[in-house]
This record gives C-alpha cells, sequence and structure tokens, in this order.
C-alpha cells in the first residue's frame, strides 16, 4: 500500500508537470494553430458522442464470461475498472491520452466479442449447409427425372405396314429398342408388347430402368399408337381450395367441358326462345347473338386437350368442331350429341364414383369444419389440408376415375394402408382396360398381373401369368443357363490341356458346337411354357458362348440378443391425447412385449400406429397409467420418419464408427463397418457418401445396418418395406423370422407379414377410433376376412 501511494503522488506531480507545459505550449500557439486544436477537439468529442449512442455489441452466450476490458473513469480523471470484469479491484494507472486508450480498448473489445459464433450460430449455420446440400441432390434427381433430353432412345425405323396397324390399335407393340441416361446403358435391343386389357407387372432390381420405360411410355418417347390415351400416375396433387372430391371429379376434363357446354347451350336455347317471344330487330339480333355465343361454346378451348389424350382422337374432335359453322350449326341437335356425351360418360353418377374410390383409398366420408381428429382425412375437406402421402391418394383417385385406355402405376401401394391396399388390388382386378404397374409388394403384383414384364440384363422378358408363376419359370431358366455354362467351362478347360498343337482346333470345335446349339433352340421356337419372347436372352447377350447367371442377392442378419427377465415393455392403463389435437386419443392401453412375441398392429392411417409406437418405445410418455421398459433393454427402431435420426453431414462408415462400439470392447474398423453395409445391400461406391446425398432406400440400408450393430432385444419396425426391393423385402423378412428377440411391425406389405407373423405365437393388434383391440385369430385369417368384406363393397 505504501508503494502504492509514492506511485500515484508521482504520477500526480507528473500530470501536473504536463498541463503546464501545454499550457505554455498554447500560449504562444498562434490564432491559426489555436482554431486548428478546437476544431480537432470538438471533432474527437462528436465522434466519442456517435460511438455512445450506437447500441451495445451483442455479447457471447451465458456459458461464457464476458471478457469486460472498457474502462471508466473517476471523478478525478482517472481509469478505473467497471464491475462485472476480470479487472475488478485491480487499480488501473492513469494515462497521457485517456481517449485514444479508451478507443483502442473498445476496439478490441468489439473483437472479443463478436470475433467467433456462438454455438447456437453454429448449429445454425451446419444445418442451412445441410439442408443446401439435401436440396441440391433432390434438384439434380428431380431434374433427371423430368429432363427429357437426358434419356436417348434409339427404335428400329417403323414401317408403313406398322405405322397403318398402329393408326387404330389399342396394343402396343415396340421392337429393338435401346435406351441410354447419361452414357449409362439401360435398355439394349429391348422387345415390348402390351395387349390391351390385360396386366402387366414390371419386376426388376431397382435401379436399372423400371421407372424410366414408364415415363417415356407416358411421354410418348417410345412408339405408342395415337389411338389410346395413356396416363402415369407419378405426382401428388397440387394443394388449392378444392375439396379432394371436387378435385377427382375434375379430372375428367372432358366431363368438366361437357357439363359447362351443356349449361351455355340451355341458357342459349332460353335466349333464343326469348328473342323469338321479343320479335323485332332487337329480337333478331338478341338471336343472333344467342347462336353466336352457343357456337363458340362448341369450339375447342386449350383446356380441352388433357395432355393425355391420343393424337387422332384429338385430331377427331377438331374436325368435328371445324366443320361447324354459322350455316350448319343447329343448336338443338348439338344440345342432343352433349347429352348423348354426358350420358356416355356417366355423368349422373360421377359424384358417386368418385366418393367410391376416395373412400376405398382411406377418405371418410363426414364433412369435417375442424380438420382435426378422424374427420380431418374427409374427401370434403380441401386439397391443401392434406399431407403429402395423401396428396398422392388424390392423385391416384384421380387416375382411376379417368379410366384411361393405358394406366401406368409406379409403386401404388407406399402411401397405403393394409385396407387400401387391399381395396386396390380387388378394384385393379376388376380392371378392364391396359395396365402396367411397378410394386414391390409381392402379393399385390400376383393378384393384380395377368402377365409379368422382367427387365434383367439390359433386355425384357415377358412371361404370362402370375408373379408366382414368373418365378418358377425365370427359376427353371437360370439353373439352366447356368448348367449350360457350367457344361461349356468343362469342355473348354479339356480343350485348353488338349496336346499341343490340338488345343485351338478344339476349343473352336466347343464353340462351333456352342453357337449350333444355340441357332436349333432359336429356328426350333425353343421357349419354355409361359413365354411370350425370343429366347436369345439367356445370359449370352452378343456372344454364342453361355455365360453364368449372376442375379442380385442381399442379406439382412440380427444378432442373437442376451435373455432378458420379463415384463421388457408394459403399459398399464394407458391413455394418450396430444395437447393441440381434438377428436384423437387412444385409451385404455394393456400391453406388453417380452422376448420372442411377434406382433403386428394394424389400422388405417391416421388412427394412431405410430403413436402407439412411439409409446412402446418411450419417445412419448402416456398422459395417464404406467409405462415401464427394462433398464438393460435395447431397442431397434425403424421409423417412417428415419432421416430424423441420421447424421447428414457424415458418410455411413463415420456415422456407425462414432455410434458403436465392439460388443467384447474396442472400435471397428472402417473396412468392418463397411463389410456389414454390403451385406444388407449398400454399394461400395456410397459407404463414403454423405448421407444427405443418398436415396431413401440407400438411407434405409444404414438405419438397418445400424440397428444391428445396436444389439437389440426388441424390433420396432413401421413401414421398414416402403424403400427396399423385392429381394432386401425377402432377406428382411427372412431375418425378422429368425430372429430371437421380439419384433413389433407396421406394414401394409402382406407377404412379410405371412411370413414374421406365424398362427401359433403371433398377435395381431388393430388401431382404430381410439382403441386398440387384440384380433381373435391370425394375420392370414385377418386378411381373409379384409378381402371378403372389400369384394362385397366393389360388386354391390
Amino acid at each position: 500500500p505504501e508503494e502504492r501511494l509514492v506511485r500515484k503522488e508521482k504520477e500526480k506531480k507528473e500530470k501536473k508537470g504536463d498541463k503546464k507545459d501545454k499550457a505554455k505550449d498554447t500560449s504562444d500557439e498562434t490564432p491559426e494553430e489555436r482554431a486548428s486544436r478546437k476544431a480537432k477537439k470538438e471533432a474527437k468529442k462528436a465522434a466519442e458522442d456517435a460511438k455512445s449512442a450506437r447500441p451495445a455489441a451483442r455479447g457471447p452466450p451465458e456459458a461464457r464470461a464476458v471478457p469486460n476490458l472498457k474502462a471508466g473513469k473517476d471523478t478525478k480523471g482517472k481509469c478505473k475498472p467497471t464491475t462485472g470484469g476480470y479487472m475488478d479491484d485491480m487499480d488501473l494507472p492513469s494515462s497521457d491520452d485517456d481517449e485514444g486508450e479508451l478507443e483502442t480498448i473498445e476496439r478490441d473489445t468489439k473483437t472479443i466479442v463478436l470475433g467467433g459464433k456462438t454455438d447456437k450460430e453454429e448449429k445454425k449455420t451446419r444445418a442451412k449447409e445441410l439442408e443446401a446440400a439435401r436440396k441440391e441432390a433432390m434438384a439434380k434427381e428431380q431434374a433427371m427425372q423430368e429432363d427429357d433430353d437426358a434419356f436417348n432412345v434409339r427404335c428400329a425405323a417403323l414401317t408403313d405396314e406398322h405405322r397403318e396397324q398402329m393408326a387404330n390399335s389399342k396394343d402396343i407393340k415396340i421392337d429393338g429398342f435401346s435406351v441410354s441416361a447419361r452414357g449409362k446403358e439401360l435398355l439394349t435391343n429391348a422387345d415390348l408388347t402390351i395387349v390391351h386389357g390385360r396386366r402387366y407387372g414390371l419386376v426388376g432390381p431397382n435401379g436399372m430402368g423400371k421407372t424410366t420405360i414408364m415415363k417415356l411410355l407416358a411421354r410418348r418417347k417410345l412408339p405408342v399408337p395415337d389411338f389410346i390415351d395413356i396416363l402415369l400416375v407419378e405426382q401428388e396433387v397440387v394443394g388449392d381450395d378444392r375439396s379432394a372430391l371436387e378435385s377427382v371429379v375434375a379430372a375428367d376434363v372432358e366431363l368438366q367441358q361437357l357439363r359447362k357446354r351443356k349449361m351455355e347451350l340451355e341458357s342459349a336455347i332460353e335466349k333464343v326462345a326469348a328473342a323469338e317471344d321479343l320479335g323485332g330487330e332487337d329480337g333478331h339480333a338478341a338471336r343472333e347473338n344467342a347462336l353466336a355465343e352457343a357456337l363458340q361454346a362448341c369450339q375447342l378451348s386449350e383446356e380441352d386437350d388433357s395432355g393425355m389424350q391420343g393424337k387422332l382422337a384429338m385430331d377427331l374432335k377438331r374436325k368435328e368442331a371445324g366443320e361447324l359453322t354459322s350455316d350448319t350449326f343447329d343448336l338443338p341437335n348439338e344440345l342432343n350429341k352433349t347429352y348423348e356425351r354426358l350420358e356416355e360418360k356417366n355423368d349422373a353418377t360421377a359424384e358417386s364414383r368418385a366418393a367410391k374410390i376416395l373412400h376405398g383409398l382411406g377418405f371418410t366420408v363426414p364433412e369435417s369444419k375442424t380438420n382435426v381428429g378422424p374427420e380431418r382425412f374427409s374427401m370434403h375437406n380441401t386439397t391443401k389440408s392434406f399431407s403429402g402421402g395423401w396428396r398422392m391418394r388424390i392423385s391416384l383417385a384421380r387416375a382411376l376415375f379417368i379410366e384411361p385406355t393405358c394406366l401406368l402405376l409406379d409403386e401404388p401401394t407406399n402411401h397405403l394402408d393394409l385396407r387400401a391396399v387391399i381395396w386396390l388390388e380387388e378394384y385393379l382386378m376388376r380392371w378392364k382396360k391396359t395396365l402396367l404397374v411397378v410394386s414391390h409388394d409381392r402379393d399385390f403384383l400376383n393378384a393384380v398381373s395377368t402377365d409379368i414384364v422382367h427387365l434383367h440384363d439390359h433386355k425384357l422378358s415377358q412371361y404370362r401369368g402370375s408373379f408366382e408363376s414368373f418365378e418358377e419359370m425365370y427359376e427353371q431358366r437360370r439353373r439352366e443357363a447356368n448348367k449350360a455354362y457350367d457344361k461349356y467351362e468343362k469342355q473348354m478347360k479339356a480343350a485348353k490341356a488338349a496336346k499341343k498343337g490340338q488345343a485351338k482346333t478344339a476349343q473352336a470345335a466347343v464353340k462351333d458346337a456352342a453357337a449350333k446349339k444355340l441357332d436349333q433352340k432359336r429356328a426350333g421356337g425353343g421357349k419354355n411354357k409361359g413365354m411370350m419372347m425370343d429366347d436369345d436372352e439367356d445370359g449370352r447377350g452378343e456372344s454364342n458362348a453361355p455365360t453364368r447367371w449372376t442375379d442380385y442377392s442381399v442379406e439382412f442378419h440380427f444378432p442373437t440378443p442376451s435373455e432378458l427377465p420379463p415384463p421388457l415393455i408394459s403399459l398399464t392403463d394407458c391413455h394418450f391425447k396430444y395437447p393441440k389435437l381434438e377428436g384423437f386419443a387412444l385409451a385404455d392401453l394393456n400391453l406388453g412385449i417380452d422376448m420372442g412375441t411377434r406382433v403386428g398392429i394394424i389400422g388405417p392411417n391416421g388412427a394412431g400406429k405410430s403413436t402407439l409406437m412411439n409409446l412402446l418405445a418411450g419417445d412419448l410418455d402416456p398422459t395417464q397409467g404406467d409405462s415401464r421398459r427394462s433398464h438393460k433393454l435395447r431397442i431397434g427402431r425403424y421409423s417412417q420418419h428415419f432421416v430424423d435420426v441420421l447424421s447428414m453431414d457424415e458418410n455411413p462408415v463415420q456415422y456407425l464408427l462414432r455410434l458403436y462400439l465392439k460388443p467384447e470392447g474396442g472400435s471397428y474398423k472402417p473396412e468392418e463397418i463397411r463389410a456389414k453395409l454390403g451385406k444388407f445391400g449398400l454399394p461400395g461406391h456410397n459407404h463414403l457418401t454423405p448421407i444427405v446425398k443418398l436415396s431413401g432406400g440407400q438411407k434405409a440400408r444404414v438405419v438397418f445396418t445400424s440397428i444391428q450393430l445396436s444389439n437389440p432385444h426388441i424390433l420396432l419396425m413401421d413401414e421398414p418395406t416402403n424403400h427396399l426391393d423385392m429381394e432386401s423385402i425377402d432377406a428382411l423378412a427372412k431375418a425378422l423370422e429368425e430372429f430371437e428377440g421380439g419384433v413389433v411391425l407396421i406394414t401394409h406389405d402382406a407377404h412379410i407379414c405371412s411370413k414374421v407373423l406365424d398362427a401359433e405365437t403371433s398377435e395381431i393388434w388393430v388401431v382404430d377410433e381410439g382403441e386398440v383391440t387384440k384380433f381373435d385369430g391370425d394375420f392370414a385369417e385377418y386378411r381373409r376376412q379384409l378381402v371378403a368384406e372389400i369384394g362385397a363393397e366393389l360388386d354391390e
């Protein structure tokens, strides 16, 4: 303290000396120097005032202490620290230039406070970057799908005879066409025949060109007869103020135009009658105006062309409209023609037919004004009030209502519950026109299809019969082809081992024999029963030498869990209700899950199946009742919205390495993780691709690998088949069937249900109208009841 007092006294004396020197200096200054000094002083004061008027700089978050470097002045002009900073209780020395020091300290303070981003800002920035990357990937994929120029289509030249046959045909026959996209060959010298009135299932591995074929047909990039109308359901309906029912009826553009024309012609009839009663020049002028308006109503507008009608049909309409003139126009006759065409279009039953289709696809009939509870799926609600999945149902309903000559459906069951899938299945079994459908649901394909088109090795093979018949015939062909390959390889090996000088001759003889056998097979029309194709697509390509058929395969496996005593999960007298959703609740839940339990949760979309799954998993807490889970329980969870689980800025290997350790301890090696991803069907080049850029099916495989690494006791699966192909669904069904822990399954896929939910140990929980009831029977029996009930509805 004594030294501090001495130092202070010394500083005071030095400061007084500085002031005296300064006073001397100012006494000797000229008027110009004095004016300049005052101007500088005023400018400095103005700058200080402007700084004090600025808003305070935003400090760092609460978790970090604010460094307070700015000093204030005491009454004696000496700097002192402000309270709350790290220089509290420190006696700061004075300065010769206090203002300059303050400016410097303020700049330093700003640098410290604003120089780095807060944790919240960092998270926001990363989220924006991820969202931008996701949108970029989706935009590229969408552009690829929608860009007609992305596909290079090469077709054989059409002869005049072929063109003449196509002119009035409802069949589609395309020979020797090839398709490539961005340099990738999808189809090579393929043939396709679609006979009117038959229902075709288009099958093959994902990513090989099935959807591309549908798009090229719909956009007439492949030769489709001008006589037919063709429609592909690929996009959800745009949300607007029309109700779902109105949107479906409005899909029939011709019906809407006929209704409008009928009203205008009826109005014209009344105006003509009134004009004739009026008489004179005014009456004559009114009559001519009414006839002119009626004639205009019978002309074609841009709205008359729905874009899917055949060229010849539109040409005929234009010709008929062009023949109408003021001299040939007969108002009563045109009105009668309109009545006849409306009757052909079943105008009187249009709304009831549309309502029947919507009801079959899961929409309810009562009109809802609150848009909550079960009535939020009313067909009288506006289309903009529905989610994307429900708008896709509206698009499907519109297509079924229009009944085009050729209907193309790409994965129509993806957004449907089990009852809606069965209804669609039964409805399409009664379809009288042409149908081409792509689906991963083998039970759906087996019921709907009369023929199968198989995309394999860049070729199209056609088989008569159901999907089951196709599998049997394909397996027979595969065995024959591989048997021929093994025999050929054995012969070639023996030829190569021949004596010196005879090896080349022996190999040539083997190749000649293979070529002759192939020629005999072609000449004799050696086709398997049910085949509708030239049997040169047997894996040989352009070569006469047999090759082994290498089919796409995938293997799913979940590890054997450690045994835990029951109960693993229990809900006792539980009730659940969302705070702001009136009309929806789950009540009186008394359910349990143990090792070996097999449960299928079934019910309409929106009834609460996923909510029940969240209650079982512990992601939601009941508003009333007791929810318990074993403290050692590990749950493997697959959700429809798995993107909420994945870390989008990591690649699959990084993501899984970060989350999981080996059961015996220690970290996995990257190659071990890649081996597991490969077994679940994720291609090797996608292992190091950021997850945000993966497709839905690829993300699904990352989630399944994650579930395997977690060594779960219970598997909770919510629509696990939506992004999988048939081979992967079969592999998943086998893995779930072999899994020794508990399985709870929500799915619309009847095939996987029949495999996993056996008659002895499984249970069926039906979720509907706020209740969960246990069905007295197995899945097969429940499905039979639904089929009988829906079939009776459709036959009414």
